[in-house]
Formats: structure tokens, sequence, C-alpha cells
């Protein structure tokens, strides 16, 4: 009897050894599986949608400033014949929400530099898409520049007829 209760006491060991290992098994397998379905439904942080929720979290919207329409301008342009004329409507854009009182101020200054910018252009430098972009940049570094400030953003051409 001796060898009968040695047996099933080695058989115990062996029995509760197989259990750990298949409970150890069945964990991995869980833990994987769920780490596959989260990589699948892109829930990790390394993921594209969860990156792109981040961004679109973070992402300061765009900053419009206080736009300012301006008077029509008409002025004959510096060509030599002197027969071509410019109308031009624009909108000014500010680097703050609201109009600045020294733009509003000197706001016949500001005209008279326009058109004086205007009658010094001819046809030929306007006509283009890159002649108007020009003509855009000059009109915001002349307007700052009599200010003495940085206030001006962006210029609009609303209405650009040349005839």
């Amino acid at each position: 009897m001796a060898e009968e209760t040695t047996a099933p006491d080695a058989e115990k060991p062996a029995k509760s050894g197989k259990g750990k290992l298949m409970l150890i098994v069945g964990l991995l397998v869980l833990v994987a599986g769920g780490a596959g379905a989260a990589w699948y439904l892109q829930l990790l942080p390394g993921t594209k949608k969860a990156e792109a929720k981040q961004e679109a979290a973070e992402a300061p919207k765009p900053a419009v400033g206080a736009l300012l329409a301006l008077d029509p301008f008409i002025a004959n342009l510096g060509d030599e014949d002197g027969k071509r004329y410019l109308k031009a409507s624009l909108q000014v854009e500010f680097f703050g929400t609201r109009v600045p009182d020294e733009f509003t101020a000197r706001q016949a200054q500001v005209r008279d530099l326009l058109l004086t910018l205007f009658t010094s252009k001819q046809f030929a430098e306007i006509r283009t898409p890159q002649g108007k972009a020009l003509l855009r940049d000059e009109i915001i570094n002349r307007v700052n520049r009599a200010l003495n400030r940085d206030l001006v953003k962006a210029v609009y051409f609303t209405e650009f007829i040349v005839q």
C-alpha cells in the first residue's frame, strides 16, 4: 500500500502544475486577444485615430482679424499713354479682433498713400496674379510703415478692374 499512496501523491503535483500552466496560457491568450482588438480598433495611443483626435483637440482655430472695407479707389495708371485706369475695392484685415483706432484716425493718409501707389503702377505690372500678390504685399508694407506698427495682416481685393 505504500506504493499506492506514493503514486497518487506523485500525480497530484503533476496535475496542479498542468493547471497552473493552463491558467497562465489562458491569461496570455486573453491579454494578446485584448491587445489585438485594441490595435485593430485603433484605440492604442500610438495609432492614427488616437493621434488624429489629439491633434484635432490641440489645434487652435485660426484667428480671424477684424475686416474693414475701404471706399473704392479710381486711379490713372502710370502707363506712357495715360489712357488706362484702375478701379479697385479692397478690405483690410487686422491682427486684432477690432479695427485699431490709429488706423481709423489716419484713414485719409492711408487712402492718399494707396492712391499714390496705384498711380505709380503700370498695367503690365498688375495684370498677372503674381503682380496682384506683389501689390497686396506692397500695400501691407506701406500701410504698416506709415502707422509705425504692424497692424495690417492682409489685404483682399473685392473688385479689381483695369480699363
